[in-house]
């Protein structure tokens, strides 16, 4: 039962947060007068709330497990394919530069879980 209810704060926490980022996303996109800015811009929010979470997660006492490098890794994969979608509009032609940043990013998060779940 208390399994059943931890999950449903959890859910409830995340489809707030999404509603949220949904309105930001669209404030923003009307903002600037370019609509599919749309996407990337919950991308990054995402991302970023993953990020926070499992970060967050990382201060616990059981360091969050497999869960915690799941969040960390898709968290980051979410905003950086945000940031560079809105970067590679801005600065076209570019693609070769936008995949090394991807792998470095991704290769740092990663690195990032094995030494913060190292730690404890």
């Amino acid at each position: 039962m208390a399994e059943e209810t931890r999950v449903r704060n959890r859910t409830g926490l995340a489809f707030g947060y999404l509603i949220i980022c949904a309105a930001v996303a669209i404030l923003i996109s009307w903002y600037l007068d370019v609509w599919w800015y749309f996407f990337p811009i919950m991308m990054i929010a995402g991302g970023t709330y993953l990020l926070v979470i499992s970060l967050m997660a990382s201060r616990a006492s059981d360091k969050g497990g497999s869960v915690f490098v799941y969040m960390l890794l898709w968290g980051g994969i979410l905003l950086i394919l945000g940031v560079e979608w809105i970067v590679n509009d801005l600065y076209p032609g570019n693609a070769v530069f936008l995949v090394i940043t991807f792998m470095v990013f991704v290769g740092v998060v990663a690195l990032l879980g094995y030494l913060i779940r190292g730690r404890g």
